[in-house]
């Protein structure tokens, strides 16, 4: 059997040699649907699927929990983190777990020095480096004592910082160094690749959890017991069914503790963003959405090569049929069709991987930093190949070779012997064939139509954010970002701080108008919040957007109050109940009312809730998203308690380098220790459009690539056709037909197909549409431009590949045709 293999990869390599044209489109196409498939999945891979970094990391179990009967602790999560105390009763009781590490969220840092800066580092557990089994570089790890509560603040760096900020020094080991206004002693360097929190981010610190309260003072979790704030994982020595068993006994002794709780202990499998249990629907969610138009080029390259199969099975008609006639039976016919589909579809496989494993990792490089707003460190992805890359390139690559390879396969097979043996190279095969072809066709238009619909819808958008008033002034408009409550500022020291602050700015020269606010129009953030109305109940609380804003905010951005009046100073006090509507608001919670003087209950807490009383309406603006007016948003007065959270807005008629260094310079007179960023407020707004073209060129390239596939494929049919029926061309033309009716007669017979795709794709497209809804900014999922402009130009695209070889039929001589062989 083996031997009888060899020798039909042997014939089918020869067979290919003989055909370098159609070997070369067939691999081609094959590496185009495989390589796209397989470099998003790397992506996507990369952030979901893929150990964590640290060795032997099957081993390694992220652990999560979902509590019931705690109302204080629940917080909405399906399964959340543990607390401090938590962490320690499954660490100090677990048999099957070597070592359970636990981590916070990215802890935002100012690192002190003559050039403060902001960082991000991981608050962790001090068996950290011992469950990762990867030990620093250089000096020791952390110890159990550095955990204690009251120990001397130590800290190790990651490799990053260690090699940009210290520059690689081999003395940093013993420094001290400021961390949010404390000193902290260095003990050791993070080998490279070590990261925190195994997410989208790069950490630059390791501290021992017993600095949470020095690191953020006025956030204590450490020593909380009601604090869920530590994510778990562990190194486990026995199988996963026996974790889970052993966990959930120690769980129980847990809840025995405390009346009323139940906990239910989760344990899968560590992956970097698998660890946020209650996220990973929903990323699965949208990889699938993902990966679905990359599937769809896929399908479009098999419909492609399965078309010039079909094709080609015309010239090899006569051979199979005496094959056939000779004693072969059909399934070694098939057998060895199919030996050179997936002869094919292996030589464009490794093709494409390797285009793909070269291109996406440029790709990324260019992408991933759209993606983060201003002020975040770019997001890191590891999109190395490994073990699940490789399964499914294999999986793609002999899947795409039977899938394409298949129907023609059993279509040649089974030829009329007698018709085959007598006709010519140039024999009209059969309509059966034909049907087929035309299937494809008209598939691949439709999925072309998909996708081209998709990058016209993306396109538009794109152009809307370039043009868009998004209902605020932006221009000539700074931003002053800095960390209060991580620079050791309570409440009340940070509303003394803000007010000094807005003094100063405001007395600037140059200054037109400051103003401070949590959020600055088109931040990419936001803060929510529970609402309903006095007549409600609390089963119809809503989820709504706000924002802290202090007195003259709207004349600074320049958005209008249309009723009533905005803050005043009187109103920045903590026991204010004012709040101030957008015109959407006012219509959908008081159709046929006036908003003045109407309540809002928010809620602000467990169990409690805040009356507020509207005194003013605003006109809607494009404050969250461009393109997007938010049905429902209030804005609040920065009241002292939020202090902590205030960024600087001013308006000035200097230019921005001078506005900038200005407020750099009042914000150091104020604080020296304070790490500051200026940026102006529109690039907020660059941000959405960067973001916007960055999609845009993705879904174009993807759009682009399944048109030429497409038009390929519509190519080969025509000439196909042609090929099969040029004798009858050159009678008809001997008998009188003219140039135009060959033409004719042609594109009847290839477009009929391409229209019936077309039709079927735009309802396809029209349906698939509404999930690109959140990237349009501003666009209708169903704009007729993007629809009807997409559509139009993959008709036009589809007419021009019908037409060159119709043309070039309806120009042969009638002899030529006639003695054609």
């Amino acid at each position: 059997m083996l031997s009888s293999l060899w020798n039909d990869v042997r014939y089918s390599a020869r067979t290919l040699g003989r055909n370098p044209g159609f070997a070369a489109a067939a691999i081609v196409t094959i590496a185009l649907g495989v390589g796209v498939n397989t470099g998003i999945f790397t992506v996507l891979n990369g952030v979901l699927f893929r150990n964590l970094p640290a060795p032997d990391a099957h081993e390694l179990v992220a652990i999560q929990q979902t509590l019931e009967g705690v109302p204080d602790r629940e917080g909405g999560f399906e399964r959340g983190p543990f607390s401090t105390a938590e962490y320690r009763f499954y660490a100090e009781r677990t048999q099957t777990l070597s070592g359970i590490l636990g981590h916070s969220d990215p802890t935002q840092t100012t690192l002190g020095g003559e050039s403060p800066q902001q960082i991000l580092g991981t608050i962790v557990t001090c068996d950290y480096f011992d469950v990762l089994q990867q030990p620093p570089a250089l000096g020791r790890g952390l110890t159990a004592q550095n955990c204690e509560t009251g120990a001397d603040p130590v800290v190790v760096l990651a490799h990053d910082l260690w090699t940009t900020t210290f520059e690689a020094d081999p003395q940093v080991v013993g420094r001290t160094i400021e961390l949010n206004r404390q000193l902290f002693t260095v003990v050791g360097v993070a080998r490279e690749g070590t990261h925190g929190g195994f997410g989208v981010y790069r950490t630059a610190y390791f501290a021992p959890i017993s600095a949470q309260p020095l690191l953020l003072p006025n956030e204590n979790t450490y020593d909380n017991d009601n604090s869920s704030w530590l994510t778990l994982v562990g190194r486990r020595d026995a199988s996963l069914d026996q974790v889970r068993a052993e966990l959930g006994v120690i769980a129980a002794q847990l809840d025995g503790q405390e009346p009323g709780r139940t906990t239910t202990v989760h344990i899968e499998r560590a992956t970097p963003l698998g660890m946020l249990g209650f996220l990973r629907p929903i990323l699965l969610t949208v990889a699938s959405v993902v990966m679905a138009p990359f599937a769809l080029v896929l399908l479009i390259a098999c419909a492609n090569v399965a078309n010039l199969l079909l094709a080609r099975a015309t010239a090899r008609s006569r051979e199979i049929a005496v094959r056939l006639s000779l004693g072969a039976s059909r399934a070694r016919v098939i057998r060895q069709l199919l030996t050179e589909s997936l002869l094919i579809s292996a030589a464009g496989g490794a093709l494409g991987s390797v285009l793909a494993l070269w291109s996406f990792q440029g790709l990324i490089a260019f992408a991933l930093p759209t993606f983060s707003p201003v002020g975040v460190p770019p997001l890191f992805v590891d999109a190395s190949p490994d073990v699940r890359v490789l399964a499914l390139t294999l999986a793609l690559t002999f899947g795409t070779g039977i899938l394409f390879g298949l129907a023609p396969a059993l279509r040649i097979s089974k030829p009329d012997l007698h018709t085959a043996i007598k006709q010519d190279a140039s024999g009209t095969g059969s309509r059966r064939g034909g049907r087929l072809q035309g299937t494809l066709v008209g598939a691949q238009v439709a999925m072309c139509l998909v996708l081209m619909i998709g990058a016209g819808l993306m396109l538009r958008g794109l152009n809307a954010t370039q043009t868009i008033d998004p209902g605020f002034e932006y221009r000539n408009v700074a931003v002053a970002s800095y960390d209060l409550r991580g620079g050791g500022y309570d409440p009340a020291e940070a509303a003394v701080f803000q007010r000094r602050l807005l003094e100063e700015v405001s007395a600037l020269p140059g200054v037109e108008a400051a103003a401070q606010a949590v959020l600055e129009p088109l931040r990419a953030d936001s803060e929510s919040a529970a609402i309903r109305l006095p007549s409600q109940d609390r089963s119809e609380f809503r989820i709504v957007d706000f924002n802290g804003v202090t007195a003259g905010y709207f004349d600074l951005v320049g958005i209008p109050i249309v009723r009533g009046r905005a803050f005043e100073d009187a109103d920045m006090t903590d026991a204010s109940v004012a709040a101030i509507v957008t015109e959407a608001t006012a219509r959908n919670l008081w159709p046929s009312q006036d908003p003045l003087g109407q309540t809002v209950v928010m809620a602000v807490g467990p169990d409690q809730e805040l009356a507020l009383n509207v005194v003013g309406v605003v006109r809607d603006a494009q404050v969250s998203t461009v393109g997007q007016i938010e049905p429902y948003y209030l804005y609040l007065p920065a009241a002292p308690r939020a202090a902590q959270l205030l960024q600087l807005l001013v308006k000035s008629r200097t230019d921005f380098a001078s506005t900038a260094a200005a407020i750099r310079t009042a914000l150091q007179a104020l604080d020296p220790g304070l790490a500051v960023s200026v940026n102006p407020l529109e690039a907020n707004l660059d941000y959405w459009r960067n973001l916007s073209g960055t999609l845009t060129a993705l879904g174009g390239a993807l759009g682009v690539l399944a048109l030429v596939l497409a038009s390929v494929g519509i190519y080969g049919v025509v000439a196909y056709f042609v090929g099969r029926r040029t004798r009858e061309i050159g009678i008809r033309m001997a008998l009188g037909a003219r140039a135009g009716d060959v033409l004719g007669l042609v594109l009847k017979r290839t477009m009929r197909p391409v229209v019936i795709g077309a039709v079927v794709g735009i309802a396809a497209g029209a349906a698939a549409s509404s999930i690109l809804s959140s990237v349009l900014f501003g666009v209708s999922p169903f704009d007729p431009i993007g629809m009807g402009g997409a559509t139009l130009f993959v008709l036009a695209v589809a007419l021009v590949a019908g037409i060159v070889p119709a043309r070039r039929a309806s120009r042969a001589q009638p002899t030529a045709a006639l003695h054609y062989e």
